[in-house]
């Protein structure tokens, strides 16, 4: 028996309570959020998931396909191409009874074309020839899910059908799939088929340049008599010239390739000189470096790139400050590639020296965007010299830069700075109390605060303790990272002193026991305040009875599981009593919620 989410659900609400991995985005931004000692330090388990397909859920749907309902068919099949998407294990079991779907011409065009969708999916080749006698039947939306997997799957039978379509064009999308499985799986002759079409300025526009796209992503040659006839042509011209010209030439075509793409780098069309600058860089970066005064500050993010890859790969000591300036480039990704070859470069001997001189040069740049790129350089290679200049950046106006300058001084750990970090830090001190901190930058002076009260915790700065102690303490004002990584400070600081000031640990037992509904203290801070008890060493009767309860608090179902305080609670036990404890067990999840899932009785039980 099963459900269906249309007719229940709020039973599949109910069942709803597997967690969904999050995927990182930005990757520049999480070394600096998520470089935080703190969450390394004590070393933990991480939180662990394990992938687990319920012993009736691929059941459940495969005999959902059989019901007699087309609603509940739909359901099924919908949910089967959600676990395709998904790559859930075990659905092959599926293949046989959606290929049949497909096959019956009896279905609804809904189910069927969700279970070929549900088949492309799972790369279920086993469907090739249902596939193909809908496309051979002239079904226009079946071909529109399933002929990029028979171009994949090198289908001999489609190319017939591709060829005649090219000679009577019919649709649009049509002609574009079969652009690409000629040119993907297509002979010589079927390859000149598609060059004849894109030269010809009687088809339309976008379709010439649909067929030049398929030759240069699947030619191993180029058509360079062709290209160099358009390259004196139209835009449209321009842009198929450097799609024809762009797969690499033999060696007896090389000269006339380099002399076509590089007339079209310096061409008046945007798109045309980035093809071309990207095929020339692909086999000729000499050639890339003769066009400097066309490309080294094209308006094409594209040309600019090759220029900078042609510089970067024929470097040498003399032309370091011209790569270097791509520091301050206006697109982030080019200007965080320009750092990480830098980086790269500096380990041969001859370079460094260069290469330390650009990383002093750009901490003390007047771009925020040669600023951000200078402190990331400066903590991999590990000069300390421009801690100094970095205390300068606390005070940026822009938050890539004073969040970045908080972390590289935290990297660098260099004495000389933390007694001005300090009187910074005191100094903004009422601003935060006041919540008075500039709105567009509140979020950024916050992480940076966390990165400077890690630093005085790492670097054990017993005289930040008095205001670490501060942001300690519940203020609706303080966000719990911020009062978190405080907490942690203290630990650190006033590691095995329980003496050297008392009211350490008395905050920190008060934050840790705090049952005040609203507001109530935030989990983190408690795991935080956990670790600094035992770091202190605080074995007190009350201290370990908090530690034991919120311990037995935080259990998942009579399970040790990955909760902060759970985790942390546990650690401190272990650090002053010297017990030990099951570490933490992974949580199962199935990828759900789904629109079909197995029936269970304890769920409704739970939902009166």
């Amino acid at each position: 028996m099963f459900f269906s989410l249309r007719q229940f659900a709020l039973l599949v609400l109910l069942i709803v309570g597997n967690s969904i991995l999050a995927v990182p985005v930005n990757a520049q931004d999480n070394i600096i959020k998520n470089d935080w000692p703190m969450f390394a330090d004590p070393v933990m388990l991480h939180e662990q998931k394990i992938l687990v397909v319920a012993d009736r859920l691929i059941p459940t749907w495969l005999a959902a396909l059989a019901s007699e309902a087309n609603e509940i068919r739909v359901d099924a099949v919908e949910t089967i191409r959600m676990a395709s998407v998904k790559k859930l294990p075990g659905l092959e079991m599926t293949i046989d009874p959606l290929i049949a779907i497909c096959a019956d011409k009896e279905n609804s065009k809904v189910l069927r074309h969700t279970a070929a969708s549900a088949l492309v999916l799972q790369d279920a080749k086993q469907a090739e020839s249902v596939f193909v006698e809908a496309v051979t039947a002239g079904e226009f939306e079946m071909s529109l899910i399933v002929e990029d997997a028979l171009r994949r799957w090198q289908s001999e039978a489609l190319l017939d059908i591709w060829r005649k379509r090219i000679e009577r064009p019919t649709s649009i999308s049509l002609m574009r799939l079969a652009f690409n499985g000629l040119a993907s799986n297509g002979s010589d002759d079927d390859h000149q088929q598609l060059v004849d079409y894109a030269v010809n300025r009687a088809n339309r526009n976008s379709l010439r340049l649909e067929a030049a796209q398929a030759i240069a992503a699947y030619s191993k040659r180029p058509y360079l008599t062709e290209a160099a006839a358009l390259s004196i042509g139209t835009s449209s011209d321009l842009v198929i010239a450097a799609a024809l010209a762009s797969p690499t030439p033999g060696e007896q075509e090389q000269d006339q390739a380099v002399e076509i793409n590089q007339r079209l780098c310096a061409s008046l069309s945007y798109v045309a000189s980035g093809l071309a600058a990207q095929s020339l860089i692909a086999w000729n970066p000499q050639s890339i470096l003769e066009l400097s005064e066309v490309l080294e500050s094209h308006r094409n993010k594209r040309s600019r790139l090759a220029y900078v890859t042609a510089l970067y790969e024929t470097v040498a000591s003399d032309t370091l400050v011209t790569l270097a300036q791509y520091l301050d480039d206006a697109d982030p990704e080019l200007r965080t590639q320009v750092r990480n070859w830098l980086i790269q470069l500096a380990e041969q001997p001859e370079l460094r020296p260069g290469i330390i001189q650009v990383t002093q040069r750009s901490v003390s740049s007047d771009s925020w965007r040669v600023q951000e790129q200078g402190l990331h350089m400066a903590v991999e290679l590990e000069q300390t010299q421009v801690a100094l200049d970095a205390l300068g950046l606390l005070t940026s106006e822009r938050p890539e830069v004073l969040v970045t300058a908080a972390w590289a001084l935290r990297r660098l750990q260099v004495t000389a700075t933390l007694a001005p970090a300090l009187a910074y830090c005191d100094g903004r001190k009422l601003e935060f109390l006041g919540e008075k901190l500039p709105r567009d930058l509140e979020f950024s002076i916050n992480e940076q605060f966390a990165h400077l009260y890690q630093m005085f915790g790492q670097m054990k700065y017993k005289p930040a303790s008095k205001l670490l102690q501060q942001f300690t303490r519940k203020e609706q004002a303080l966000r719990f990272r911020v009062r978190a990584s405080a907490a942690w400070a203290l630990g650190k600081i006033w590691e095995g002193d329980l003496t050297g000031d008392p009211e350490v640990a008395k905050l920190l037992f008060t934050r840790l026991t705090d049952e005040a509904p609203i507001p109530p203290e935030d989990v983190l801070v408690k795991r935080m305040c956990a670790i600094g008890l035992a770091r202190m060493g605080s074995n007190t009767p009350e201290t370990i009875a908090a530690l034991h309860k919120y311990r037995e608090q935080t259990m998942r179902s009579g399970e040790p599981g990955f909760n902060s305080l759970h985790t942390g609670a546990s650690w401190a036990l272990t650090e002053l009593t010297g017990e030990s404890f099951p570490d933490p067990i992974p949580e199962d999840y199935n990828e759900g919620p789904w629109l079909l899932s197995p029936f269970d009785a304890k769920l409704l039980k739970n939902s009166n």
